[in-house]
């Protein structure tokens, strides 16, 4: 099933690899599911130029395989549009079309909190936590997403 794009409330089934993205200006944090559902953290993506951010995305998308791109989507906590989910939706159109695979958005609030809050129990050091936070919140959107698909939208 591997590069087959359904979605949510979709026809087709899920596809079985999903990349996970918790956007940043300066970082880009990483996940990608199993075909057994489970969720791991990759390394986060430092940014550079747009370009070069892409064709980094488009060659993870290709090694894992992965059939759709799950991204957080910051809205403000009273579920109004931040000038930062505009941004973050302007990246996933050229994100999709870089990448040839769907984009769907999942709700961010809070992820990073949560991400920083699991790492503090295993992770005593705040620059050891920083490393992985990014990564760390992208394996929450994607885990949300697979918990709860119907709650997602495609966005490109």
């Amino acid at each position: 099933m591997t590069g087959r794009c359904g979605g949510p409330g979709g026809g087709e089934p899920a596809p079985d690899v999903l990349l996970g993205l918790d956007y940043g200006r300066k970082r880009i944090g990483v996940a990608v599911s199993t075909p057994l559902r489970t969720v791991h953290p990759r390394p986060r993506l430092e940014r550079t130029t747009i370009e070069e951010d892409l064709a980094a995305l488009r060659a993870l998308v290709g090694e894992t395989e992965a059939g759709a791109i799950v991204i957080g989507l910051p809205h403000h906590m009273d579920g109004k549009t931040s000038d930062m989910e505009r941004e973050v939706r302007a990246f996933a159109l050229e994100l999709a079309a870089a990448c040839g695979v769907p984009v769907y958005g999942g709700d961010e609030r809070l992820t990073t909190e949560a991400a920083d809050s699991a790492l503090r129990v295993t992770i005593r050091h705040w620059r050891d936590r920083k490393a992985r936070r990014d990564s760390a919140a992208a394996c929450i959107v994607l885990q949300d997403y697979l918990d709860a698909p119907g709650r997602a939208e495609r966005i490109a």
